[in-house]
């Protein structure tokens, strides 16, 4: 049993019970170094054969890493679903609580997901049809307690909703992102300000330039001032501020999104010791 409702606020709202004991991921095997030849390597001579062994080859090389991903993709999901009829058992002979969830989706594409456990099938159903009415009612299901975050991102970019991003560094984790900085001094700098790749934590802000190879300026953020509302210099743009120990004034410039992780980030720095 499960169901859809929207709230006054725009959110499509889908609730139900978690059948699955766990949802299998795809995985992402990245693009290194697989440990074999690489392609450019292989030399079978001029002969038309020599390059249609060589073609065939390259291939399976290049699609291994994706057709084993794929494979335990699947087999994963074929172990799940061959125990689902176990742990549906389980359920109804010892009496273990069903998971009933609720997750929202915002029209920019934000989600939230909330959840919650009962005992019961009858007891989960009555759940979700009220999860469903306090979602027309009120804009969210109340009765599955708080939002739950979905896994912080990891890697690259930062990527996610705010609140994501918010979790990700209290975490203890790296905030990646394109963003604008002023008071480098560089040069390069666009009346003051200097675009790029920032990497913010608890204690370091850095900016990269250029990809590979690229310069890197070091910010001194710890020990420094943070300004809630900055003036000044990109007062026109989403900012935070803060001066640094030694004088000197910063600005960051990035998407919206970004801004409750940069937040909470700034009030690491102006921590005392």
């Amino acid at each position: 049993m499960s169901g859809r409702a929207s709230g006054a606020d725009g959110r499509e709202w889908w609730v139900g019970r978690r059948w699955l004991p766990w949802q299998p991921k795809a995985r992402d095997l990245g693009r290194g170094d697989s440990g074999f030849m690489e392609f450019g390597s292989i030399d079978l001579g001029d002969e038309p054969i020599g390059c249609a062994i060589a073609i065939v080859v390259g291939a399976l090389i290049l699609t291994f890493p994706f057709l084993l991903a794929l494979a335990i993709f699947v087999a994963e999901w074929l172990i799940v679903l061959l125990l689902l009829p176990l742990f549906v058992l389980i359920r109804t002979l010892f009496g273990v609580p069903w998971r009933v969830v609720g997750r929202g989706k915002s029209l920019d594409g934000r989600r939230w997901r909330y959840y919650t456990q009962v005992q019961g099938w009858r007891g989960s159903g009555e759940l979700i049809d009220r999860a469903l009415e306090e979602i027309r009612v009120y804009g969210e299901p109340r009765c599955l307690g708080a939002y739950q975050l979905d896994a912080a991102p990891t890697g690259g970019t930062s990527k996610g909703s705010p609140e994501r991003l918010l979790a990700h560094v209290q975490a203890g984790n790296t905030l990646q992102l394109e963003a604008s900085v002023y008071g480098t001094g560089s040069r390069y700098a666009r009346d003051g300000w200097l675009d790029g790749t920032v990497r913010a934590g608890a204690d370091s802000l850095e900016l990269s330039q250029g990809g590979a190879g690229a310069s890197r300026r070091v910010v001194p953020v710890r020990g420094g001032t943070s300004e809630s509302a900055p003036t000044g210099p990109g007062d026109a743009r989403s900012v935070i501020g803060f001066t640094a120990a030694d004088g000197r004034v910063y600005r960051i410039a990035a998407d919206e999104r970004y801004l409750p992780a940069l937040r909470w980030l700034q009030s690491q720095w102006s921590r005392e010791g």
